[in-house]
């Protein structure tokens, strides 16, 4: 690296695998990285409020006019973000503006290579401060550079992932960190090496694909996520997103009418919104098992998947493959088969290059050979006809 970083600060755009990742620099070093949205976002795009992430009076600089450090730059984190890691640890940075605390923990961060993680208190006793994990995620947080000072290496003493300040949130975290080939999940790392095993095609698309990340996820309330199933119902998306917001902006707030709400409202008003009377029957029925507490969608946790699917299929309008879906996407059950699935059945056939789409029967024998994590094959599967795959 030259003794000056660049002449003169500015910023650009970069593409990368991860998708569009924004730098800045002075002419001392890189003084700030932004993220695209998360992967699993088509295409992934750089937020929106971009110009107020970045330093003010910067001038854009194009690709053809970046100083010789930038390319470089942009060269190496391009082959990081491939798989070809990377430790950064020496590309100049400027962070004149950050607290000496935050300093010293970035300084001490950037010593953690890739594959390799660290706890917040880990850290905090590094940076001379032991027992300061709260004050360490807020540095985290305010980290002005992620990847050249590489926070989502951080991860809480209890396990998982944790937050990630950066745009695109814990999905992003979790990507760059199993292109370092880290896993924090036990079960995910055994779900992906026993699919590797049984089937190095399906193990090609892992890789290809990145992390698995169910659409949904342990926040999300159930009784939403049910009614949004039954709108969605025969719709195309963008209608059912359309009839969706209708329902939501009944009553206040992001989050649809609850159980008694739901009940009280007139036939007219859930008719204007574009559902159908048969869905508004659907609608009524889930409300009234929940309101009754015939349904108990806290308990569904607790439940094998058999007695959630019998659970919730007493309701009109929830059928099997309704609950599958929560089952993988909500309640993060890995060994989930939707075989009546047309999708995973176009993708099934077209992995064991198949002459024909299999049936239901055919699709249950077939998906006994990713067993016991067919939720994660399906979900791999699934990418390969939407994009994802190989």
């Amino acid at each position: 690296m030259p003794e000056r970083f660049a002449a003169a600060p500015g910023w650009t755009v970069a593409t990368t695998p991860l998708g569009p990742v924004a730098l800045a620099w002075t002419r001392r070093g890189v003084d700030r990285v932004v993220l695209p949205t998360a992967p699993g976002e088509e295409p992934p795009v750089l937020p929106p409020a971009l110009p107020s992430l970045l330093p003010p009076g910067r001038a854009a600089v194009s690709p053809g006019r970046r100083p010789p450090a930038v390319r470089d730059l942009v060269a190496r984190l391009r082959r990081h973000l491939a798989g070809r890691p990377d430790p950064l640890a020496d590309v100049p940075l400027d962070l004149a503006a950050c607290p000496p605390f935050h300093r010293r923990l970035y300084r001490s961060l950037r010593r953690v290579p890739p594959g390799a993680t660290v706890t917040y208190g880990e850290l905090a006793r590094r940076a001379g401060r032991p027992g300061a994990a709260r004050a360490v995620g807020r540095a985290m947080a305010a980290n002005p550079v992620p990847l050249l000072v590489p926070c989502h290496r951080v991860l809480p003493a209890a396990g998982g992932v944790g937050a990630f300040s950066a745009a695109g949130g814990p999905d992003q975290k979790a990507w760059l960190l199993f292109r370092e080939g880290v896993v924090p999940d036990d079960r995910l790392r055994a779900a992906y090496a026993h699919l590797r095993r049984v089937d190095r095609r399906l193990g090609r698309i892992i890789d290809r694909v990145g992390p698995y990340l169910p659409a949904f996820g342990p926040r999300e309330d159930p009784y939403g996520l049910l009614v949004l199933s039954i709108v969605h119902q025969q719709l195309s998306m963008k209608a059912a997103a359309t009839i969706a917001g209708r329902v939501r902006s009944l009553t206040p707030g992001p989050d649809f009418p609850d159980p008694d709400t739901l009940l009280a409202l007139p036939d007219d008003r859930l008719r204007a919104c574009g559902l159908s009377r048969q869905k508004i029957a659907y609608l009524r029925d889930l409300a009234r098992h929940v309101r009754d507490g015939d349904v108990d969608l806290r308990a569904l946790w607790r439940l094998p998947d058999a007695a959630v699917i019998a659970t919730l299929t007493r309701i009109r309008g929830i059928g099997v493959w309704t609950v599958q879906m929560l089952l993988i996407f909500h309640l993060f059950r890995l060994d989930v088969w939707p075989a009546a699935d047309l999708g995973l059945q176009k993708a099934v056939q077209r992995h064991l290059r198949l002459p024909a789409a299999p049936g239901p029967r055919e699709m249950t024998a077939l998906g006994e050979r990713w067993a016991p994590y067919r939720s994660v094959a399906a979900w791999y599967l699934w990418r390969t006809v939407d994009g994802g795959g190989v």
